[in-house]
């Protein structure tokens, strides 16, 4: 297992040497970074779209909050938006 480790080792070790690699790396990892910042704000977005949603229906707002899971004071600023 040792020597398994230390090839391991020594191949970040070369990679990370190596500019272009590096260059890949970083690229890649600003990609994951704005995917996962693009799928949090969707994620947000229809919930709020829910508790608009459920607002215009005329549900109570402590339903809205188990529903959704926001906060309150958020679904009263969403409720005074719609106005």
């Amino acid at each position: 297992m040792d020597k398994d480790i230390k090839r391991a080792e020594e191949r970040l070790e070369y990679l990370s040497s190596d500019p272009k690699t590096v260059e890949i790396y970083k690229a890649r990892e600003k990609a994951l970074h704005e995917r996962a910042n693009m799928i949090s704000s969707a994620r947000e977005e229809g919930i709020e779209k829910t508790a608009q949603n459920l607002l215009v229906m005329q549900m109570d707002i402590d339903f809205i909050v188990n529903a959704t899971g926001l906060e309150k004071e958020k679904i009263e600023q969403i409720r005074k938006s719609l106005n």
